[in-house]
């Protein structure tokens, strides 16, 4: 038997494979917390559709009662067509953090009128969209920590160079914030 021929064939053999097969596991990780990302993102997206949905009839509600607050309704109704139209995620999720903000200011406008707080309509409205708020809420923390998951492996040494030759890109966090 010849010792140095199989150390010669074989110990590169095993390196060979061995790194295959690290690739391989890695693409697959990557690809899997790539996937659950995404599998998040459209949850989060359904409560925003959701929220965003009810938006005209609070608009609605809110019209009758403050009339020379049409600048922001003009802009809720843009961000919320904006929001429909966007083709990735990331977009979606600027456009869904804008129109967070200008809701806000929407419901800062009940402090001014007191019988809008009474009308049974922008009650029933305010309860629903405070539902969906905390369904929301629970959904981006789960994105976010799925985001955080998937990026942190990206970023890791060697992953990140398998990460580069694959074309995995890093996901942006879902802030309520502007």
């Amino acid at each position: 038997m010849n010792w140095s021929l199989i150390l010669g064939i074989g110990i590169p053999t095993i390196i060979i494979l061995s790194f295959g097969r690290y690739i391989y596991r890695t693409y697959n990780e990557l690809t899997y917390f790539q996937i659950q990302t995404e599998k998040q993102a459209s949850n989060v997206e359904v409560h925003l559709k959701k929220k965003f949905d009810l938006i005209p009839a609070l608009a609605e509600v809110v019209k009758g009662y403050a009339k020379h607050e049409s600048s922001t309704f003009t802009d809720i109704t843009k961000l919320r067509s904006q929001w429909g139209a966007s083709k990735n995620i990331d977009e979606k999720i600027k456009t869904g953090n804008m129109l967070e903000s200008m809701l806000s200011k929407l419901l800062v406008v009940q402090e001014r009128y007191p019988q809008l707080k009474a009308d049974k309509s922008f009650q029933n409205i305010q309860k629903s969209i405070g539902y969906v708020e905390k369904e929301l809420t629970h959904e981006r923390k789960l994105y976010n920590q799925r985001v955080k998951r998937y990026n942190v492996r990206l970023r890791l040494f060697p992953r990140n160079i398998i990460a580069k030759i694959f074309g995995f890109k890093e996901r942006e966090f879902f802030s309520k914030e502007m």
